[in-house]
C-alpha cells in the first residue's frame, strides 16, 4: 500500500487585520497502482468531452483521489471538468485541484478545453484504500 501526502499552506500578511497562517497536512493511503500522466485535451465542448477516467476502470463505489492541473501558460486557456453530466470545475492556466471522486455508475470523469490545438492536463490518480 502506498501513501499520498498533501500539504496545504495558506498565508497572508495583508489580507486581514491579523496575519493568516494555516497549514494542513493530510495523508491518503492508496492502492499500489497510482496513475500519473500528461495528456493534450483537444475537445472543445461538453458534448464531446474527453473521458479522462472511466468508472469501469476503477469499479463502482470506489473512492479515488484525483490531482489535476492545467499546464497551460498562456492566458485564457481553460479546462472544464465534468463528472457525470455536471460541470464541477474550471481550471485556468496553472491552476490545479485535488479532489475525491466517488465512482458511481455513469459518472465518468470527463474534460474539455477552449483551444482545439490542445491544452495539456497533468493528472495523478490513486484509488483510496
Amino acid at each position: 500500500m502506498a501513501t499520498i501526502n498533501t500539504r496545504l499552506v495558506l498565508q497572508s500578511k495583508n489580507l486581514f487585520s491579523n496575519s493568516l497562517n494555516q497549514r494542513i497536512d493530510k495523508s491518503f493511503p492508496v492502492t499500489a497502482e497510482v496513475l500519473k500522466r500528461v495528456k493534450s485535451i483537444t475537445s472543445t465542448s461538453s458534448g464531446s468531452a474527453t473521458t479522462l477516467l472511466a468508472v469501469s476502470d476503477y469499479g463502482v463505489d470506489k473512492d479515488v483521489l484525483v490531482f489535476i492541473r492545467n499546464r497551460a501558460t498562456a492566458k485564457a486557456k481553460y479546462l472544464y471538468i465534468i463528472i457525470g453530466s455536471q460541470q464541477i470545475i474550471r481550471l485556468a492556466p496553472g491552476q490545479y485541484s485535488i479532489l475525491p471522486w466517488r465512482t458511481e455508475s455513469g459518472d465518468d470523469f470527463k474534460i474539455y478545453g477552449n483551444d482545439s490545438n490542445g491544452i495539456n492536463v497533468e493528472y495523478l490518480v490513486g484509488t483510496m484504500a
